[in-house]
């Protein structure tokens, strides 16, 4: 009952226009149009820019010299990646937009790429959503306060809503009450959610997430094949998609049957070379997620307790009731079993005998599909800031961002 309480009635009134919705992951950044199922681009986070030297033909006409002129070549997603020798630039980097010079202006033009090129829009006059993991706060005024600032200058949108993606993830399963568990390439966070609202005092984070994961997977790698075989960080990071795991018991794994086929254990190199993938690698890297052992250390199920702890006694129930996992890294297979047995053994009794967790089959995306579904409502002009409303607040842009971003 109480878990049906969690749900809200979602308004069926649909908005004919088409919002722009944008998630900015520490990963990827995904980019597509409300109501739809699915966004239309999801691209590496990273702008990379080569520099190539060519010679000035006409000055070595004139004075037969070698003087060179510097080319720049700007490359984004997964072209980026491809470069070699290149300056890259992450602009998120756990979660948060790195609120420099050089990393917003990538992430400008990491935009003004996504908008133009990936949807085929300029931006000029559309609504616009953008999904935003720091929680409404004195850490997320300077960053959503420069988005609005390029949005609204730089883009002309005609409107922008800011929203938490905790809060839109819970949103895509129905819900508008319950404890969201994020876990993406740079943070995982706790977020207790009540009537649609992050309660930001009780959100618990830990900088222990997706790339910690092929971090560790890197380490074991090259102690396994070799320095030089395991030094691309993006073939790490799809050895860790295709054959690590979380075990129902770490110890019962290592100590025990490597029960995987073959299948389960291979990977296949760059050199074309197909390797077995010890399990102390695949079910080892996960473990880092649950604390590698140690009490001391962060872990997913010491956040999602502290949350719920920190909320009101009469909350507690409702939020153990619906803890939605979203995030790319809860695509681990076995995640989500193993988080459930070591939550119901953090929390008092009486809760854990409570727990139910949510798992969507499309947790990946799950922010931008909450952001998708808000953004079809005709709620959304209400909670958007408009053209209009940033002219007139122009002098104040962070007290507009305070109080009309969520």
């Amino acid at each position: 009952m109480a878990a049906a309480e969690g749900r809200t009635e979602l308004e069926c009134t649909m908005d004919e226009q088409d919002v722009i919705v944008m998630d900015n992951g520490s990963g990827c950044l995904k980019v597509g149009f409300s109501g739809e199922d699915a966004p239309r681009a999801v691209l590496p986070n990273i702008m990379a820019t080569t520099t190539v030297d060519e010679a000035r033909e006409e000055e070595h006409a004139v004075n037969d010299s070698s003087a060179a002129a510097k080319k720049s070549q700007v490359f984004y997603g997964d072209e980026a990646l491809r470069q070699h020798n290149a300056s890259v630039t992450r602009p998120v980097e756990r979660g948060a937009i790195v609120m420099n010079s050089q990393h917003k202006d990538a992430l400008e033009s990491l935009w003004e790429h996504a908008l133009r090129h990936e949807l085929g829009v300029d931006g000029e006059e559309l609504p616009v959503l953008i999904a935003d993991a720091l929680p409404l706060g004195q850490s997320s005024y300077p960053s959503r306060q420069w988005t609005a600032e390029v949005m609204f200058e730089k883009l002309k949108v005609k409107s922008l809503a800011i929203f938490n993606t905790a809060v839109l993830s819970l949103f895509s399963t129905g819900r508008t009450r319950g404890l969201v568990i994020e876990s993406g390439e740079g943070i995982t966070q706790a977020v207790p959610v009540f009537e649609g609202y992050a309660i930001p005092h009780a959100i618990f984070k830990m900088e222990v997430a997706g790339q910690d994961i092929t971090s560790k997977v890197q380490r074991g790698m090259e102690k396994h094949v070799g320095a030089e075989r395991a030094s691309s960080m993006r073939d790490m990071q799809a050895l860790k998609e295709r054959v690590c795991r979380v075990a129902s018991s770490y110890s019962t794994a290592m100590n025990g049957h490597d029960a995987d086929d073959e299948e389960a254990k291979s990977f296949e190199l760059p050199d074309g070379n197909i390797i077995k993938v010890p399990k102390e690698i695949r079910y080892g890297a996960p473990e880092v997620l649950f604390g590698d052992g140690d009490s001391d250390n962060p872990s997913m199920q010491k956040i999602c307790n502290e949350a719920v702890s920190t909320c009101d006694m009469d909350l507690r129930q409702d939020l153990v009731r619906s803890i939605v996992v979203a995030g790319g890294t809860s695509m681990l297979p076995g995640l989500a079993t193993r988080f459930r047995s070591e939550v119901m053994r953090s929390l008092p009794p009486e809760l854990a005998r409570q727990v139910d967790i949510c798992v969507d089959s499309q947790r990946r995306h799950a922010a931008w599909i909450g952001g998708s579904m808000f953004a079809s409502l005709s709620t959304f002009d209400q909670v958007a800031i408009t053209k209009q409303e940033y002219e007139e607040g122009k002098a104040d842009v962070r007290g507009l961002v305070a109080r009309k971003t969520w």
